[in-house]
Parts: C-alpha cells; sequence; structure tokens
C-alpha cells in the first residue's frame, strides 16, 4: 500500500477545524498502520458524543446514554429531579480546562456513585429503552456506518468503551444495526433482578478518567486484539485519550479527540492528549480517510 508524504494530501484533513498536534508524528503513525495493514488494526471508540453528536443540525443537544435512560416514560420523576441536581453540580467539573484530571477523577467517582444510588428500586425500562434506541439512529455522526461497515470487511475488532450507561449504548447500537460480531461493548451495565427491579451497577463503576484497557483484560475482546499492536483511538473527553493504556503490545496510537464544548479553553488541553482534535465536526470523514488508506 502506498504510503502518505504530507498530510494535506489526505483531502478530509484540509478543514479549518481540524487541529493536529504534530503533523510528522502524525505522519507516521499513519504510515505505520498503513504498511502493517489491517490485520494489525484495532478501533476503540467513546460512544457518547463520540460516535453520536454533540448536537444536531437543529442546535438540539443529542441525548447521552443515561439521557436516554432517564428519557424513558416510566422512570420516575424523584430520579430525573435527582439526575438534573448531580450533573448541576458535577457536569462543569468534568468539563473544567483548569482542575487536574486526579482532582476531576475525585469528583467523578461522587458523581457515579451518587447516581448509582438513585437507580437502586427503579424498574428497568427494557423495551422502553429500546424504544429510546431507534430514536438515536439519527444521532450518530456521519460516517458511523462506513466505518463499521469498512471494520467488518476488514475483520477488524472494534472495541465501544463506555463510561456511560452499557444497556443504553447496546440498544442504540442495536437499533442502528451496528451491533455486529466484531463489535464489542465494555461499559457500566445494570444489575437486575428477577423482578426487573435495578439493584445497581454490575461491577466495577467505570467513569470518564479511569477508562483504560486493563479493563477488558479476560475478556472476549482482549482475544480478539491480543496480536494487534495498532489502534485507532476516538474519545470527546480528555479522559478518553487513555483507553488504549494498559494493553503492553500497542505500538501505535492514533488519538483523535471530537471537541465540541467550551472550545477556546479546552483546545491546548485536547490538543496535549489527542494527535487530531477536531472542533464541532458532526462527521467521521477524517477517520474514515484514514482507515481507507488501509488495506
Amino acid at each position: 500500500m502506498k504510503t502518505i508524504k504530507c498530510i494535506k494530501d489526505i483531502p478530509k484533513f484540509n478543514k479549518c477545524n481540524i487541529h493536529i498536534k504534530n503533523e510528522q508524528e502524525l505522519l507516521e503513525k499513519i504510515n505505520k498502520i498503513i504498511c502493517d495493514g489491517s490485520s494489525m488494526l484495532q478501533i476503540v471508540t467513546d460512544f457518547d458524543h463520540t460516535l453520536t453528536r454533540h448536537t444536531m443540525e437543529d442546535g438540539k443537544n443529542v441525548l447521552t446514554s443515561f439521557g436516554m435512560f432517564r428519557e424513558c416514560p416510566s422512570i420516575p420523576q424523584y430520579y430525573k429531579d435527582e439526575d438534573n441536581r448531580l450533573s448541576d453540580i458535577y457536569k462543569p467539573i468534568e468539563c473544567d480546562p483548569f482542575l487536574s484530571v486526579e482532582e476531576k477523577s475525585k469528583h467523578m467517582i461522587e458523581w457515579y456513585k451518587a447516581g448509582n444510588a438513585q437507580l437502586i428500586g427503579v424498574t428497568f425500562p427494557r423495551q422502553e429503552l429500546l424504544d429510546i434506541g431507534h430514536e438515536m439512529i439519527d444521532s450518530f455522526r456521519q460516517g458511523v456506518r462506513e466505518l463499521i461497515d469498512w471494520s467488518r470487511h476488514h475483520h477488524v475488532p472494534v472495541l465501544v468503551f463506555s463510561a456511560g450507561l452499557g444497556d443504553s449504548v447496546v440498544a442504540a447500537l442495536k437499533a442502528a444495526n451496528f451491533m455486529l460480531p466484531h463489535v464489542k461493548v465494555v461499559s457500566n451495565f445494570l444489575a437486575v433482578e428477577m423482578n426487573d427491579k435495578i439493584t445497581g451497577i454490575q461491577g466495577e463503576l467505570i467513569h470518564v478518567f479511569n477508562k483504560n484497557e486493563t479493563a477488558i483484560k479476560n475478556t472476549e475482546y482482549y482475544e480478539m486484539v491480543k496480536e494487534r499492536s495498532n489502534v485507532v483511538l476516538m474519545g470527546d473527553s480528555i479522559g478518553d485519550a487513555g483507553m488504549a493504556e494498559g494493553m503492553e503490545h500497542c505500538d501505535v496510537v492514533i488519538k483523535v479527540g471530537f471537541l465540541g464544548r467550551n472550545v477556546d479553553g479546552n483546545l491546548p488541553n485536547y490538543l496535549d492528549k489527542f494527535d487530531i482534535v477536531l472542533v464541532n465536526d458532526p462527521t467521521m470523514d477524517v477517520v474514515n480517510a484514514i482507515l481507507e488508506l488501509i488495506a
């Protein structure tokens, strides 16, 4: 396969909303992935506002996976009220460009524990969540279907690694016909009793600043990728940049960040963590442009 001499030789990279930390380093990474081919590649992606957009064309915010859950008609109002209260407290902390990851992590743990406590005793609205999943189809970024089709055709595993609610992630992926055998989800899944009452979250909580591939050791996905040393990684949060950490065999990781909020304040931090930062981009054009170079 022909290697690339200049980043600007890739037409999709010639847009003003694309920011690159180090063009020469990125060029070397792309050429290494091209030379190694699809058999050495894996794709690791966040879900909320990564596979999905930040906003729709009309400016409406796209639901997160936890937002999908609270939109189910049978979810009690007390849960929604407390969810709003917690979000008002902790969302600004998550997005604060001046706080360290360590400081944010402490608050994220508090947020997730408080949210988990609110879930206990709520009836799991299984069918309603599937219905909401179908409403999410148009919320995926333009080009996600092409990415999934490319990865299926080239037998490239895809890990959807989400700090959100895994049940919602799976519902949305199934509705869009993206939940294929090569696509695996690692996330926070509900623990549910026989009477459909929620008892909490299964296992250890995954939050936005502790997402790394050590969470997939001894899983089916790990067996799929343990010989694959190259990664295309996508996320919309600073914490997502570390999703490939903990996989000892990873050699080259191209990190793509989607920045859609507080752009001026966060762009320097994102460029410090990601190789490519896409500002207010509703597409997968850049990622697909890289994949199309790989045989």
